[in-house]
């Protein structure tokens, strides 16, 4: 893009990027407080059937010859996936760490309520 033209490879890496973005950010964003891991990655069939149709779908626009032509698209590399998939999961990453930090912080409060109330009882 260094000529200031948009290519299809431009296209097909902005386009895949965003709906890896929307993947990551849906997987991370099955719970609000819960980590995915707690849930389960494979506990939800039909969240796993809507991220498989997704990925999908975004194949066959990356790879299908009659949808390239629509959506302007080139096939990508290995490296590409490689590099949009550790780019993209930083919402995953961001998400989960956000929701450890505040179990921790709801668990810590937790315990100081309760000891305050143990407290109290002693002086009763």
């Amino acid at each position: 893009m260094s000529d200031n033209k948009i290519t299809p490879r431009d296209t097909t890496m902005t386009f895949t990027c965003f709906v890896f973005f929307d993947m990551f950010n849906a997987l991370s964003s099955r719970s609000q407080s819960k980590s995915v891991f707690t849930i389960g990655l494979f506990s939800n069939k039909m969240f796993l059937l809507a991220v498989g149709g997704s990925i999908i779908g975004q194949l066959l626009v990356i790879y299908f010859p009659p949808l390239q032509a629509v959506f302007q698209t080139e096939a990508l590399y290995l490296t590409d996936f490689l590099f949009l998939t550790a780019l993209t999961s930083s919402v995953f990453v961001v998400m989960e760490t956000k929701k450890l930090i505040e179990r921790t912080i709801e668990k810590r409060k937790s315990l100081v309520r309760e000891s305050k109330y143990y407290e109290d009882m002693d002086m009763v």
